[in-house]
């Protein structure tokens, strides 16, 4: 398991009294834990090592807005940042340029946090919100309690925390009253061969889809994210045979909603891949700079791909919504998807 790849607690002398540090440690025990004057300058001298847990305080916003393309529809969800990076290795991931380290850092002043939540619920009471923009969700769940912590914020509101995760890491949430606690689990999905090659250290696909068998039969509600397809990979009948795994184990009315986007790359990702490992699998495709900078798959290619993975979803789940990651609404309309309403972001 995952957390006996971490050697050692370093706590930032800021955070060493904060309550999510003392249940971190706790929870570690054994684990020997350090204080340090200022951890910003170890992950500054050893950016790559990801064998220790910093605890640290968070300096800036914990409540974001998604930066979505110009003419895409407006997706009313936020991010809480609680943590930067997590124990899995995914080739595509985006961290890998957006941060200059792979640290695992957990953030303790969660007091802040909450401050931020309430303010947000009295001015936004049927935001979207989630955790897994910076890191898994659930990678390091069953030791911070983060995810716990938002919900009891969340109680009697008409917000909802979606976790999203590669992991099966579930049961902590399992337990005591499950069902209709604000909460949405939602999985990141893919043909195994992909999971195998580009998600190292993350859950099987068959582990993936147990846990999402296990939250539903306990109550909670969950998602699906087919995102990142890589067109390397997108078997479109590996998706049939994922939407009918689904299909098979979970009452459709359990399932908030589909999620369906192509892997795009940062510039800096890009050339990181092309320069590492230029015979990668995630390269192969035409692909062309978009407007905003980002490496994507070249359009009429996109569209056909989500015109038939949508295909197998609607084949099983017709009711159930389903949505496009970071798409504008051309896109949408041409897979044959109609985008949510409002006024078009720019």
């Amino acid at each position: 398991m995952w957390r006996h790849r971490i050697k050692r607690v370093i706590i930032d002398r800021g955070a060493e009294r904060d309550p999510l540090t003392a249940r971190i440690r706790e929870r570690l025990s054994p684990v020997p834990a350090t204080v340090v004057p200022d951890a910003r300058e170890l992950i500054a001298a050893e950016p790559d090592d990801r064998t220790s847990l910093i605890l640290m305080r968070h300096r800036g916003a914990f409540v974001k807005e998604f930066t979505i393309p110009p003419s895409a529809p407006p997706c009313g969800e936020r991010y809480l940042v609680t943590m930067l990076n997590c124990p899995f290795s995914c080739s595509y991931c985006y961290l890998r340029s957006y941060l200059d380290h792979r640290r695992l850092v957990v953030f303790t002043n969660t007091d802040d946090l909450a401050g931020e939540i309430r303010r947000l619920a009295a001015a936004a009471p049927a935001a979207r919100l989630t955790t897994g923009e910076l890191g898994d969700s659930l990678a390091l769940d069953e030791v911070t309690g983060t995810t716990d912590e938002i919900l009891a914020l969340l109680h009697g509101s008409g917000m909802t925390l979606d976790v999203r995760t590669k992991s099966d890491r579930v049961h902590h949430l399992l337990e005591g009253d499950a069902a209709g606690r604000n909460l949405v689990i939602t999985w990141t999905l893919g043909p195994e061969s992909q999971i195998a090659r580009e998600e190292r250290g993350t859950a099987s696909l068959a582990d993936r889809c147990a846990a999402m068998r296990r939250a539903a039969d306990a109550g909670i509600r969950v998602g699906v994210r087919f995102d990142p397809i890589i067109p390397f990979y997108a078997d479109i009948a590996a998706y049939r045979r994922i939407v009918e795994t689904i299909a098979a184990s979970i009452d459709p009315t359990f399932i908030s909603r589909f999620e369906l986007g192509i892997v795009r790359f940062p510039p800096g990702l890009w050339r990181r891949i092309r320069s590492n490992e230029p015979g990668s699998p995630l390269l192969r495709g035409e692909y062309f700079r978009d407007c905003e900078g980002k490496i994507r798959l070249y359009r009429p290619a996109r569209i056909a791909l989500y015109r038939e993975v949508a295909r197998a979803v609607r084949s099983r789940f017709p009711d159930t919504p389903v949505e496009l990651s970071m798409e504008d609404r051309t896109v949408w309309e041409d897979a044959g998807l109609t985008p949510p309403g409002g006024s078009i972001s720019c």
